[in-house]
């Protein structure tokens, strides 16, 4: 088959949030042959001067120009791509924004912030016609290990799945007083200071969880125990645990979570149990390893963090050993599975509908915690106006 677009696709960059990944997407785009950034633009008039003046920064680094209003930038021919790394609660606005000017879209993680505004991205992305990719759910090691195994057939029937995803990062502290859990629906996502991180972490566990399985149908949720006194303070979760029931009776599980530095010396666990009628294969995306917990090494991570990132979301010290992967998180794989999606005309491997699944799973869990209710899927969904 012919490739419908021979040069290079170009790539827009909206925003570098400190919250999204977008400066882990850059090398990405550089290296890869079909790719190449363009431009990087945002909103100016709507940001703080600390993001407005980041954005510059990554603009005269990459030597590309930047454009105060993505509306603008949305309008230039060279722009093919959009790749959306802006707060969690920009980036339905955005996305459909692109659909809207048949931009195709990769998107840092999550659709938007309520179900709503997930379902307004699925939306758009169809009208438009557009190829709309969210690389963090169904590309990395943990699930390429999986797939083959389920495939195989050797595990007969698969009756169930557990997930453990955690990330070693962070200074555990002594935790006093809390606030009852916050509702999803009653405070933000994200603070300048913390994540909620059943959300951040859990959403990679739920991608592993619906490749697996089938549709959620019910959706349990546990959290209201933390690690770090921050989370504590504000009632928000650092660690939490999601059981779901899918159309066919079969069981998925997962706990989710930063765990602290120390606690692992590979940054954290990254491992899935499949039980199925024949067979039950544990699978851990850190291995073959040797793990050693040298005290001096801990007492290394034990070391004060970067006052601008406590929680080591951009920094800190690395994992004792590397990654067995070249690409662990599978954002190269999910790259050129984009790539090769324009040029052929192909499928992809995960749909923007799946990653408004995945948000309306980790929104039923944290309707289930804040209540102690088990919720049923699919949730309620604001009328629309005429």
């Amino acid at each position: 088959m012919t490739m419908t677009h021979p040069e290079p696709y170009g790539v827009l960059l909206i925003s570098f949030s400190r919250h999204s990944h977008q400066r882990n997407f850059v090398s990405l785009y550089a290296d890869h042959p079909r790719t190449h950034i363009v431009a990087i633009a945002d909103d100016d008039a709507t940001i703080d001067d600390d993001l407005r003046q980041l954005n510059r920064l990554w603009a005269q680094r990459l030597e590309v120009p930047y454009v105060p209003s993505v509306k603008d930038a949305l309008a230039q021919d060279d722009v093919d791509i959009v790749s959306i790394g802006h707060d969690i609660e920009r980036r339905s606005d955005l996305a459909q924004q692109a659909a809207c000017a048949g931009k195709h879209l990769w998107i840092d993680k999550f659709l938007g912030t309520t179900i709503d505004e997930c379902d307004a991205v699925v939306e758009s992305v169809d009208d438009a016609g557009i190829t709309a990719i969210v690389p963090s759910y169904a590309y990395g090691s943990l699930l390429r290990q999986v797939r083959p195994i389920l495939k195989s057939g050797a595990l007969g029937e698969l009756l169930g799945c557990h997930v453990d995803l955690h990330f070693a990062k962070g200074k555990p502290r002594p935790v006093g007083d809390r606030l009852p859990f916050l509702h999803a629906d009653e405070g933000k996502w994200k603070y300048p200071e913390l994540k909620r991180e059943l959300l951040t972490v859990g959403s990679y566990s739920v991608g592993l969880l619906q490749s697996c399985l089938g549709s959620a149908t019910q959706v349990h949720g546990t959290g209201g125990g933390f690690f770090f006194p921050e989370h504590a303070d504000r009632g928000v979760d650092d660690f939490a645990c999601i059981t779901l029931v899918d159309e066919a009776g079969h069981l998925g599980t997962l706990s989710a979570g930063r765990v602290g530095l120390g606690s692992n010396p590979a940054g954290g666990p990254c491992r899935a149990w499949l039980v199925g009628s024949e067979a039950t294969a544990m699978v851990d995306a850190k291995r073959p390893a040797i793990e050693s917990y040298l005290i001096e090494d801990v007492h290394a991570l034990a070391q004060p963090p970067s006052s601008n990132d406590w929680m080591g979301w951009a920094t800190g010290t690395a994992a004792l050993h590397p990654p067995v992967d070249d690409d662990p998180a599978g954002l190269a794989t999910a790259l050129d599975d984009l790539v090769q999606s324009l040029d052929l005309q192909t499928p992809l491997q995960y749909q923007v509908a799946e990653a408004r699944d995945n948000m309306e799973i980790l929104l039923a869990g944290y309707q289930s915690i804040a209540t102690g209710q088990e919720i049923a899927l699919p949730l309620a969904r604001r009328k629309k106006t005429q």
